[in-house]
């Protein structure tokens, strides 16, 4: 099998790159900073959101159980999916919080 090849020559090496990380939502990420949004907007904009669905996600839950669900089944069905969506907003985080990393680094290696 042949090693990856880099398409981006501003990307950091290999070895440097966070396993827990995409590399395409970090090049995203650096685009969108590089271009368009400042940092402090983006990261209220995913703190937002991830609040409103995670009320919705409970919301849901409790209307259902309200409503004559088995409280059992709905609970460990939106703990499931509360995990699995938080598990992504993390990840996307930390995909914006490498690609504000490497525009720091970038930016000290220019100097």
């Amino acid at each position: 099998m042949k090693p990856r090849q880099q398409k981006n020559s501003n990307a950091m090496p290999e070895s440097q790159n966070s396993w827990y990380v995409r590399r395409r939502a970090v090049d995203e990420y650096k685009q969108t900073l590089v271009d368009e949004e400042p940092l402090p907007m983006l990261k209220t904009l995913k703190i937002l959101r991830a609040i409103i669905v995670n009320i919705g996600i409970m919301a849901l839950s409790g209307y259902f159980v309200y409503e004559g669900g088995d409280p059992t089944i709905i609970g460990v069905m939106s703990l499931g999916v509360l995990a699995a969506y938080n598990g992504l907003e993390i990840s996307d985080y930390l995909a914006l919080l490498q690609a504000v990393q490497e525009i720091k680094s970038a930016q000290d290696n220019d100097e």
